[in-house]
């Protein structure tokens, strides 16, 4: 029942480049709480930016959000592929150890389930902000 979510910015989606992005940001917001502080006054300019800069921020949660639902459809495949292989040495083994290869594969198959419900939270939350965002406009 999982779907495989589409990357939404391939270019802006990693980790690094959130890192990145999120370091940069907090230098500009420290040089403008500067600026407040020493009394520089707000203008049309700077209210614009601080406008832009927050749709820039729901935009990268949206990334990340994004790219969270995908690790969890992958989290789900490799905990299958983890209990389809202790299912195999369950095959092969004695009595006792198969039992404790069969166990281990039923802990991959609970949790392959639990990250792809948490994949499809995630999916149903972003196509209800997508709608929402088409009512706005």
């Amino acid at each position: 029942m999982s779907t495989t979510p589409k990357p939404l910015d391939p270019l802006g989606d990693s980790a690094a480049s959130r890192a990145e992005t999120a370091r940069a940001r907090a230098d500009e917001l420290r040089l403008r709480r500067d600026e407040l502080a020493r009394g520089v006054p707000v203008d049309d300019v700077t209210v614009a930016q601080a406008q832009r800069r927050a749709r820039e921020a729901l935009s990268r949660s949206k990334v990340a959000h994004h790219a969270a639902a995908e690790q969890h459809v992958a989290a789900s495949l490799a905990h299958r592929r983890a209990a389809a292989a202790h299912e195999q040495a369950a095959i092969r083994a004695s009595d006792r150890v198969g039992d404790l290869h069969q166990s281990a594969a039923a802990y991959h198959r609970d949790e392959a389930w639990r990250h792809e419900d948490a994949a499809q939270v995630d999916l149903e939350l972003e196509q209800r902000e997508l709608e929402l965002e088409k009512e706005r406009h």
